[in-house]
């Protein structure tokens, strides 16, 4: 497959991913990985010391489906609605079946009683896993630029 074909697959995956969200879609959320999938939302000073210590973190699928159940049943949160925005999303490395992938994204929230709020920025350093037509993050690791969130970190960047 052509390398402009393969950017082009990449972008789409992660316009979808972003859709997804924004439209609150957490059900189909967990679809976009492998069985396998790490997944971890992490400061940046976290990420840049070595540190573990992630706003969310997933080792698998089913760990994904988890917190969709979680969200939708268990946490109490104040409503709110979701801006994901994603660019750059660009192939860094292909080693087989697997590509290097990052992009760079900005999420915003409203509270169904507030005004728009600016939530997180940062980047994404993925790994994505092109053995089938679909492709699917084998590894999503985002990495948002402060310490802290503005408000609670309730649904997946």
């Amino acid at each position: 497959m052509s390398e402009q074909l393969m950017q082009y697959r990449v972008s789409d995956l992660y316009m979808r991913y972003s859709e997804t969200l924004s439209d609150l879609d957490i059900v189909s959320w967990p679809e976009f990985f492998t069985d396998d999938c790490m997944y971890r939302v992490i400061s940046r000073p976290n990420y840049e010391r070595g540190r573990l210590i992630s706003a969310m973190f997933a080792e698998s699928k089913g760990a994904l489906r988890d917190r969709v159940a979680a969200i939708q049943e268990t946490m109490v949160y104040s409503a709110r609605s979701l801006a994901h925005m994603v660019s750059g999303a660009r192939v860094v490395s292909i080693d087989g079946a697997e590509l290097r992938t990052r992009s760079s994204l900005v999420v915003y929230q409203t509270l169904v009683d507030g005004i728009t709020q600016l939530q997180l920025v940062g980047r994404t350093f993925d790994v994505v896993d092109a053995r089938s037509s679909d492709l699917k993050f084998k590894e999503r690791l985002v990495v948002f630029d402060t310490e802290l969130l503005a408000g609670a970190l309730v649904y997946p960047v």
